[in-house]
């Protein structure tokens, strides 16, 4: 078994999950340790609950993924709205634009083994739509993208190298790529992700494991509904910080205005337990300058 661990790390990866759990050495550049994201939000009635409530709550929420069924289905005046009041309450947006493959009309993706596939985006001609999305909420504002596959990945990120995108975009690749272990986690970094979004089952010597490898930032997804597993890891999150700093502590819970204070008042909650277990750990404050906020 050794002479494999040995191989493993001959390039450059852990030889076993990392049953030590250290500490990880990383923070964001503000010095912090973690930072909250909520998913979920798919309306501007939403948005403006989400952002009234942590003024009422004074809890920052540093990042906002939204608009899931797609930013093509908003109009360019939304867009700008979306974009004001993610300006306004200085939160990173992170949206969802254009095709992919279980919004198109072929229906591999929607049999049994499609599921494996992904969802990626299906043909050339999407590939240009969902550019042509991307461009529309540039234009409003608008400068964080979540990517269902690392073909898009890899385009873009050498788009923004060449200049061809504007340079401060923020691109997020989603769990559903399916990155559980640090070779994947390596891979998606090398790609140009500027977070890494594993699968939401990951233990503590695992996500340690993805955190040896790579040096952005990690969104760990600490409660879920039922299509997720339906999970609470609430008071796993002093521990999960410890070893992934630096974090995002995500919720993805079901979208309506309700749910988007509740996912507020969870970050509070949150926030209290790590404060109460592990008080050196350094919680961003909603200014962090180094944040791609939108335009107003």
């Amino acid at each position: 078994m050794r002479q494999y661990q040995r191989l493993l790390e001959k390039y450059g990866f852990p030889g076993r999950d990392e049953y030590d759990i250290p500490d990880s050495s990383l923070t964001f550049p503000d010095g912090a340790h973690y930072r909250m994201e909520v998913s979920g939000i798919d309306s501007l009635q939403e948005m403006e609950a989400l952002a009234n409530e942590k003024v009422k709550r004074n809890v920052p929420v540093h990042r906002v993924i939204c608009m899931s069924a797609g930013t093509h289905l908003l109009s360019f005046q939304e867009l700008r709205d979306l974009s004001q009041i993610g300006h306004d309450g200085h939160i990173e947006l992170i949206v969802i634009p254009g095709p992919r493959a279980n919004f198109d009309i072929g229906s591999h993706a929607h049999s049994d083994w499609g599921k494996y596939s992904g969802i990626r985006v299906r043909g050339t001609d999407n590939i240009l739509f969902l550019l042509q999305d991307i461009m529309r909420c540039i234009e409003a504002g608008i400068k964080g993208f979540l990517l269902y596959g690392e073909d898009v990945l890899f385009l873009f990120h050498k788009m923004r190298l060449s200049g061809d995108l504007p340079k401060d975009l923020v691109f997020k690749l989603s769990y559903t790529s399916g990155v559980s272990n640090p070779v994947g986690a390596k891979l998606v970094q090398d790609l140009g992700a500027d977070s890494i979004n594993p699968v939401t089952d990951l233990t503590l010597p695992m996500l340690s494991g993805l955190r040896k490898v790579t040096t952005v930032s990690m969104d760990i997804v600490v409660a879920s509904f039922e299509n997720l597993g339906s999970f609470n890891r609430f008071w796993e999150t002093p521990e999960i910080v410890r070893v992934s700093s630096p974090c995002y502590l995500k919720q993805e819970l079901q979208p309506s205005v309700e749910n988007a204070k509740t996912k507020v008042k969870y970050c509070e909650i949150i926030r209290e337990i790590i404060e109460m277990s592990r008080p050196n750990l350094k919680f961003s404050e909603q200014n962090a300058t180094d944040l791609r906020i939108s335009k107003g």
